[in-house]
């Protein structure tokens, strides 16, 4: 998996969309970010029948960004 060399933003929110998401932790685009957030690689929280928001600190966890 790539990572971004970007640093994460301080202090991470807890949530963002999808392709915020994306865009800090793979620097991907908006397509790349929602295929990644399917296949898991990030943490999302459905918010409605078709919305989700992305899990900022579990993503990061997850890619063994932060503890």
């Amino acid at each position: 998996m790539k990572t971004t060399k970007t640093p994460l933003p301080e202090p991470l929110p807890p949530t963002a969309s999808i392709p915020e998401a994306g865009k800090i932790f793979f620097g991907a685009g908006k397509e790349k970010a929602y295929r990644l957030a399917k296949a898991g690689a990030i943490v999302t929280l459905p918010t409605g029948p078709r919305t989700m928001v992305a899990l900022l600190h579990a993503t990061a966890r997850k890619l063994g960004l932060v503890v």
